[in-house]
């Protein structure tokens, strides 16, 4: 409206002064409609692992989705309110590095990558090994079974070990653990002097001893760290009849106890000797369950029913074992089984060493971002796409072979883009060109005049 009554207010010369005011003015209208609503700008925030969240000035703003999140910038603010800086973060990965934000102009997008890494492990473990073995240990005051023994999954930091064994005394100490990494003990137990020894020997040998009903081995056999007193030894062989007694052990000697057994006509039973690899798993014989097979040695179950007999043995990380069995009177069966684990194997990996012509391009393999070039990315053994990206350069793509256990080198040479050609008039020609329009308006007004 100020136009129009501009124009009818004025006359003669003065008119073409009025229509020169109104292109200005035009002019003027259309820069300033280019500016309004232009007035954001946006970051585009990418990450190697999906589902991270995005800080910005120490705020949470948002998760990566396809390891991206777009977040808006408004531009009509001070300076001083922009965003300074940005980092993402994820549960089971440390945080990456805080990267400083640049203001991006109005309609513009600027994107930053960021890498996370796993955490390493938090826990150790200590193997503790004893002489003589077979001792009982404990841990932080928790019992943990026979050494030599590997105690897993404890925190990093100071433990206390203790190893006991009748007719030693208490051994104890402590060891530091470290995250990921095995530390090792070894206790010597000192005999007590209230303990002797007890020697033991039969006829026919490899007759099955019992101290006290514990097992200790086939005869002949040697059992120290007896303490002083009364004691029940017991031998027993397939074929033969049992034979019990009592014996008195003296503090620093050594009893001798020595027997012939008789032997059963006609037998019913035997005896079975039962082991695996690895040692700890436990037996069950036709269902019922009767022990772990030891360290050393076999598991010897005496006065076995002859005929066939079914021995199943199971063990944490493996699979069970079944294993059909025939004993006969008065003889021997042998149950030996190598357990299978049933975790998977590794996959076999190797190194790729990854560089760029120039530094600092974004690296994507088989398409998933990992990084800023140069670095070094463990890998499963195979062949893999990879894509180099920097602002500026033409994206470069080659394929890269990783060796299991070797290192493989990858290069990405990036050449610049071309620039696009530039087309249309300078706006200063425009405004030329409307200025000169209105002069030639006016002067052709004034001759009519």
């Amino acid at each position: 409206m100020a136009e129009l009554l501009l124009i009818i207010m004025v006359s003669g010369k003065m008119k073409c002064f009025a229509v020169a005011l109104l292109c200005l003015a035009a002019l003027s209208g259309s820069a300033s409609a280019e500016i309004v609503g232009n007035q954001v700008g946006w970051y585009t925030f990418h990450t190697n692992v999906d589902g991270a969240t995005i800080y910005v000035d120490g705020l949470a703003v948002g998760t990566t989705v396809n390891q991206q999140y777009t977040y808006t910038v408004y531009l009509d603010g001070s300076p001083s309110s922009m965003p300074k800086t940005a980092y993402a973060a994820k549960s089971g990965y440390q945080n990456s590095q805080v990267t400083n934000l640049n203001t991006p102009s109005a309609g513009e997008t600027v994107d930053y990558y960021f890498t996370l890494n796993p955490q390493g492990p938090t826990t150790g473990s200590v193997y503790v090994s004893s002489s003589p073995t077979g001792s009982a240990l404990y841990v932080d005051g928790s019992y943990y079974g026979l050494t030599p023994h590997s105690v897993d999954g404890l925190s990093a930091g100071t433990h206390s070990v203790k190893v006991t064994r009748s007719g030693y005394q208490d051994w104890g100490s402590t060891v530091s653990v470290s995250a990921g990494q095995q530390s090792s003990v070894t206790a010597t137990l000192v005999p007590v002097n209230d303990h002797g020894t007890i020697a033991v020997t039969s006829t026919p040998t490899r007759a099955s001893v019992y101290l006290d009903g514990s097992y200790q081995g086939l005869s002949p056999v040697t059992i120290s760290g007896v303490v002083k007193g009364a004691h029940v030894v017991e031998l027993n062989k397939a074929g033969y009849y049992e034979w019990s007694g009592q014996v008195n052990v003296y503090a620093g000697q050594v009893t001798t106890v020595s027997r012939t057994l008789s032997q059963i006509p006609n037998p019913s039973t035997g005896t079975l000797y039962i082991s695996s690899t690895p040692s700890g798993a436990y037996i069950y014989l036709d269902g019922s369950y009767i022990g772990v097979t030891p360290y050393s040695g076999s598991y010897v179950v005496d006065n076995v029913a002859s005929g066939t007999h079914t021995v199943t043995l199971k063990l944490s990380g493996y699979s069970d074992k079944s294993v059909s069995t025939s004993v006969m009177g008065g003889g021997t069966a042998t149950v030996s089984v190598n357990m299978d684990s049933t975790t998977p194997t590794p996959a076999a990996t190797g190194t790729l060493d990854i560089t760029s012509n120039p530094t600092g391009a974004n690296v994507f393999i088989n398409n998933e971002y990992k990084g800023i070039a140069p670095f070094q990315q463990s890998m499963a053994a195979g062949q893999y796409s990879v894509t180099f990206r920097l602002t500026g350069y033409s994206d470069s793509t080659v394929t890269a072979t990783v060796n299991a256990g070797g290192t493989s080198s990858v290069q990405g040479n990036l050449v610049p883009a071309a620039q696009p050609t530039k087309s249309g008039l300078p706006p200063f020609a425009v405004i030329g060109a409307v200025l000169a329009a209105g002069f030639v308006f006016c002067i052709g007004k004034v001759k009519r005049e």
